[in-house]
């Protein structure tokens, strides 16, 4: 019974580090936030409660609406490009393996994963630059086809948002590239092996083997996706709302911050990061509902 109780002792005490992170830095704040939401809090004032007057405001604010919308919306065109390019450049690498025989693969694995090192503060200005209309470098390859200019980040321009999202594709490509390669590599080559005899063709291995046993890893990638779509302040803050001072209607996050940090109203920005936070929850239940008919994990 001692030796029992001691191991029960000794693995609590493992755990306590992260209950009590959990507790200091998610539940309790978590719980603040869902109170403050219900109430009038200017930061400089005590909060007061007002009912449900927050969410009145919220259905009537057309910059919220605004903001809403775009978040779906960049959600709706980054997470399935996320999920499906990052798995065809995996698979590229992996055929290159046997292509070149293993040389330069090293560098083409560190090309790929560069964009995921550096801040959104640099990869922001660096797409800034070139997105920029007549200077942009996008823009002069679209003028060698007599195409104008485009506005990719202008305000009201209508392909800001896929701008954005694109530009978050490529800057996590590499990152969701090497979580697939490693599934990848767990695949059995006894089934590949099997299937060329059968004659089955590169198409018909790719759908019918590696799709299914990629499919765990496929789930990962969705759900991390969801979360970066969701929760995407960086890149807003630093491609759009930081150079206008002023347009924070392009993501939830970014509407949330001005709200909370620059008119200090903690009440209707907790109001917010709740209406986020409930979003993104009801994509992943939805995900998590559904991945029975397509994720298969090995018996």
């Amino acid at each position: 019974m001692r030796r029992k109780a001691s191991d029960y002792f000794t693995g609590y005490l493992f755990i306590m580090p992260y209950v009590i992170g959990a507790f200091m830095l998610f539940i309790i704040p978590a719980c603040m936030s869902l109170y403050y939401s219900f109430t009038r809090f200017k930061v400089i004032s005590p909060p007061m409660f007002n009912g449900l007057d927050n969410i009145r405001m919220l259905l009537a604010d057309q910059l919220f609406m605004t903001a809403f919308k775009n978040t779906w919306y960049y959600s709706l065109i980054y997470v399935p490009i996320q999920v499906v390019i990052p798995l065809v450049f995996a698979v590229m690498l992996s055929y290159s393996k046997k292509l070149i025989r293993g040389k330069w693969s090293e560098w083409l694995r560190a090309i790929y994963y560069f964009p995921a090192i550096p801040s959104w503060f640099v990869i922001g200005m660096v797409w800034i630059w070139l997105l920029a209309p007549e200077i942009g470098i996008v823009n002069q390859i679209i003028g060698w086809f007599g195409k104008s200019d485009i506005a990719f980040l202008g305000i009201g321009s209508d392909s800001i948002i896929p701008s954005l999202a694109l530009v978050a594709v490529w800057k996590g490509l590499g990152y969701a590239m090497f979580i697939y390669f490693i599934g990848l590599n767990n695949i059995p080559d006894s089934l590949y092996e099997s299937a060329e005899i059968d004659g089955v063709n590169v198409w018909q291995r790719f759908r019918n083997i590696t799709v299914p046993m990629i499919s765990p890893t496929t789930f990962l990638i969705v759900i991390i996706s969801i979360s970066s779509a969701f929760q995407a302040f960086d890149q807003h803050f630093t491609m759009v709302f930081n150079r206008y001072n002023k347009y924070s209607d392009t993501h939830l996050m970014v509407y949330l911050y001005e709200k909370a940090f620059r008119f200090m109203d903690m009440g209707y920005a907790s109001l917010i990061a709740w209406v986020s936070f409930l979003c993104m929850i009801i994509v992943t239940l939805i995900v998590l509902f559904l991945q029975k008919r397509w994720v298969h994990y090995e018996e």
